[in-house]
């Protein structure tokens, strides 16, 4: 019995401690599955995360490949994603799957699907497969596979 009142004990400050946090329960929900996912599947929601925050300086610091850096500027690519994120109001992520190794060269395949408002009230949903590499140990996203 006294463990049964323990238990409810703790899962009532749990319960409160979350409600004090103001934390929704969708976020809630998203961390949990965020937590279960591959690092390469991380990677592409962290991506999708950016662009809704509109942190291009964190995709090219942080997502993007050394190869693809070595074609692209810094403020080059700031300026260019900034111009296309102007258009849109957010970004929903719906589901992620990793399909694993594309092939030889290490690279790996995650199809992403999402929705985007855009700022005219237009909403389009997309699924996309988006290819990564490691370096370093954190996965990088192949823009000029996955976008060209």
């Amino acid at each position: 019995m006294q463990r049964v009142r323990d238990i409810l004990l703790i899962s009532v400050i749990i319960f409160i401690v979350i409600i004090s946090c103001s934390c929704s329960f969708s976020n809630i929900k998203m961390n949990a599955a965020y937590i279960l996912k591959t690092d390469p599947e991380k990677s592409v929601i962290d991506f999708l995360k950016s662009l809704n925050a509109k942190t291009p300086l964190y995709i090219y610091d942080n997502l993007l490949s050394v190869k693809d850096k070595d074609k692209i500027s810094k403020d080059k690519f700031i300026e260019e994603l900034s111009l296309i994120l102007t258009d849109i109001e957010e970004i929903e992520i719906l589901k992620t799957t990793y399909l694993g190794y594309e092939d030889k060269g290490g690279l790996v395949k995650v199809v992403v699907e999402f929705k985007v408002k855009y700022k005219n009230s237009e909403i389009n949903n997309y699924k996309k497969y988006v290819y990564l590499i490691e370096e370093n140990k954190k996965w990088k996203i192949i823009f000029e596979k996955t976008f060209i």
